[in-house]
């Protein structure tokens, strides 16, 4: 029997070989990750199902990350998201802006991925009955 992964993470990343890598080194900790490019599709996502971590690049083709982030957190249904900006902008005080308007974490590219995983894991919730 498969064992049930933790998560599910939603990983919304605009570039494929980034995505690719975020949700393989979430599966390979036996995360479930579900994966979003853009913020459109992030939305589609979250509308059907919260997930109770999102992993977010804050450059989307669609807008800014932390705009997500404010909405987010203004909704009830959405506010205990938690929320992991990942980003490869090197922006002044960005990393204080993210954690004021909402996000847990703040990771730089490129990523440990070790760390990454370790980070990530600790907020995606174990699944019922385990």
């Amino acid at each position: 029997m498969a064992r049930a992964g933790r998560g599910p993470v939603l990983v919304v990343e605009d570039h494929p070989v980034n995505r690719m890598l975020l949700q393989r080194v979430l599966e390979f900790e036996q995360i479930d990750v579900v994966c979003a490019e853009s913020i459109a599709d992030a939305k589609r996502v979250i509308a059907s199902s919260v997930p109770p971590v999102i992993v977010l690049d804050l450059q989307l083709p669609d807008g800014y990350g932390l705009d997500l982030v404010r909405e987010l957190k203004a909704d009830p249904r959405t506010a205990p998201c938690v929320i992991v900006a990942c980003t490869a902008r090197r922006v002044p005080d960005e990393e204080r802006l993210a954690r004021t308007v909402g996000c847990a974490e703040f990771v730089t590219k490129p990523i440990d991925t070790r760390r990454f995983a370790s980070l990530v894991g600790s907020y995606a919730p174990a699944p019922v009955g385990s």
